[in-house]
């Protein structure tokens, strides 16, 4: 498993602040739920907290879940709130309490077994009440396959520096999936460090990801579809 969530969770909040916008991110979901009358929500990958602090000024009943303690500790500081639970999303245990349930940043591209994502989506359509509004998005297989090379990113920071030298190889052991290698070199002005980190991530057609949602009862509302991932939003 990636150490980016656990030993470099650090590095992961300070770099994907300036890696991702989430105030587009937050306003993507608010549309959603606000058209759909959803306030209760769970959201899982919940990393730092950086989407809980925006659901959680502007007022809505959140819970935050992620399997890494290490991003839920940075996420309570963050937020000022102890609304986040550590736990596998394999493994959910809640049952008809939320509104809607939000899987972000695409985390169950780290559920690379059919029988994790069969527990997972199991495990959201029980945490749903009824009519309940799912919202996730993968990988697409056709898409991140068709261009699968290497990529630097260089973060900035006012003390530090961090560089990110990404490569991908083929994997395919658990369906369609690949291996992430990154290396990590942070230079905060007095010493230069480096990290190594493989993460193995799945991607799907959508025909797969949709006889996946089939199968554990979903009802299908709206596909988008962009060059490389796929966002649904289904209903229980």
């Amino acid at each position: 498993m990636t150490q980016l969530y656990s030993t470099l969770a650090n590095i992961y909040h300070e770099m994907y602040q300036h890696v991702f916008d989430y105030d587009k991110e937050y306003e993507f979901y608010d549309t959603i739920l606000k058209k759909h009358n959803c306030n209760k929500i769970l959201e899982i990958g919940c990393g730092s907290g950086m989407l809980a602090r925006r659901f959680v000024s502007n007022g809505y009943d959140y819970l935050g879940l992620d399997l890494f303690n290490e991003m839920l500790e940075i996420a309570r500081t963050e937020v000022g709130t102890d609304r986040f639970i550590q736990c596998d999303m394999r493994d959910l245990k809640f049952h008809n309490q939320f509104d809607s349930v939000l899987i972000t940043g695409r985390s169950i591209s780290y559920v690379i077994e059919n029988k994790g994502i069969i527990d997972t989506l199991k495990g959201v359509h029980e945490s749903l009440a009824d009519n309940g509004l799912f919202v996730f998005g993968v990988f697409e297989a056709n898409g991140i396959f068709d261009n699968f090379d290497g990529f630097e990113q260089n973060i900035e920071l006012r003390n530090k520096k961090i560089k990110r030298i990404s490569k991908m190889e083929l994997n395919l052991s658990t369906g369609w999936t690949y291996d992430w290698f990154a290396k990590y070199i942070v230079d905060d002005g007095d010493k230069i460090s480096e990290f190594d980190d493989l993460t193995t991530l799945r991607a799907f057609t959508k025909d797969e990801i949709l006889l996946f949602l089939k199968l554990t009862g979903f009802k299908i509302e709206e596909i988008i579809d962009e060059l490389k991932t796929i966002t649904i939003i289904a209903k229980k």
